[in-house]
């Protein structure tokens, strides 16, 4: 079971992971908690990576999902404490020009 804590920040909803690895086999579990958030709407949402240490291709396309889903339906993605090989990686991928990140929650609550 993917270990994580949802809380609502006024009109925007923070997800933070307690995983230190978001890969294939950790995001099967995520999957449910990703149709929970889409099917909600419009919403605004924090994505707390500061636990995740490790993120391989599957944790990648399940970010981009969130992302890509969220907007088609008016909604919004940012991600938080994004460090060490996960930054590598979104870096890598130029992800980072296109998710909004922020070095914490606190900074990408104040973004919305």
């Amino acid at each position: 079971m993917l270990k994580h804590d949802i809380s609502e920040r006024g009109a925007v909803t923070l997800v933070r992971l307690d995983e230190e690895n978001l890969d294939a086999l950790t995001v099967p579990d995520a999957r449910p908690l990703v149709e929970r958030l889409v099917e909600r709407g419009g919403i605004k949402v924090v994505l707390d990576l500061t636990a995740v240490r490790i993120i391989d291709s599957s944790g990648v396309a399940i970010i981009v999902s969130l992302f890509k889903r969220l907007r088609a339906l008016g909604g919004a993605l940012r991600v938080a404490g994004v460090t060490g090989q996960p930054r590598e990686i979104f870096s890598m991928l130029r992800l980072d020009q296109v998710l909004p990140m922020f070095a914490d929650a606190d900074e990408a609550l104040k973004g919305f």
